[in-house]
């Protein structure tokens, strides 16, 4: 069966991943970005090589005005993967207000917007998956700053509550957790010293080896394929065995 999917933050990282994972003749992949249309389009390139249909989208998932006009130009989709996410590593002792709005605006808020939005047309073909990308820091407590693993345990429980309201309509929701993988973006936050703090976590895991995005593709196959319809409002940890539910 060929998908139409939207894919948010899949310039690079976790996303881009995916969007490769995903991309095969019939599919068509809208990959969101944020002013980062170069990127995008060598992601978009890939999954084109694969014989997908690819088209970038950029959008500030910040803005609700934004959010709402990103679900209008994909239309009616039958797969939506919340992947991007704000990162945030601000401790407790000064987190501004602001800080903290803004995460759960792009953590929480967008996801539940674009589902509110897309999940109309799936009800009306009674077919659809949603994947929400999550974090085994909210287990953990850490070591991601307050704004960043509240909003993730928000998230998670959103995708419970949309499991629950929209199982009846055909719609699976479910929670990946992708554990300690390296991403650009993470290297980034950490000002080039991830390495040093993955190394603690990847001891830890239960297969002690550096996690890579492309970990994630079999699990995403499997959350959005007819096979898994009754798999809905679970959290799917992939991280090695770094924490176990």
């Amino acid at each position: 069966m060929s998908q139409r999917i939207l894919i948010t933050g899949a310039r690079r990282g976790i996303g881009a991943a995916i969007a490769v994972g995903l991309a095969r003749p019939g599919n068509s992949l809208l990959l969101h970005h944020l002013d980062a249309a170069a990127e995008a389009e060598t992601v978009a390139g890939l999954c084109r090589d694969l014989g997908a249909d690819a088209e970038l989208l950029d959008a500030n998932l910040a803005d609700a005005g934004a959010v709402s006009d990103l679900a209008a130009r994909a239309g009616e989709v039958d797969v939506l993967i919340n992947n991007a996410a704000r990162a945030s590593n601000v401790p407790f002792g000064s987190l501004p207000l602001g800080e903290w709005a803004e995460t759960f605006a792009v953590n929480v808020t967008a996801p539940m917007l674009l589902a509110q939005d897309l999940s109309a047309g799936m009800a009306s073909r009674g077919w659809g998956r949603i994947v929400n990308v999550v974090s085994p820091t909210v287990r953990m407590g850490g070591p991601s700053g307050p704004s960043y693993v509240a909003s993730k345990a928000a998230l998670i429980g959103l995708t419970r509550s949309l499991a629950r309201s929209l199982g009846p309509l055909g719609i699976t929701v479910n929670a990946l957790s992708p554990g300690a993988i390296r991403t650009e973006g993470e290297a980034e936050l950490a000002d080039g010293h991830d390495v040093e703090a993955h190394a603690p976590l990847v001891a830890t895991q239960a297969i002690p080896r550096s996690l890579v995005p492309e970990d994630l593709v079999a699990t995403v196959r499997l959350l959005v394929s007819d096979g898994a319809g009754a798999l809905t409002g679970q959290v799917i940890e992939v991280g090695g065995g770094l924490v176990f539910r």
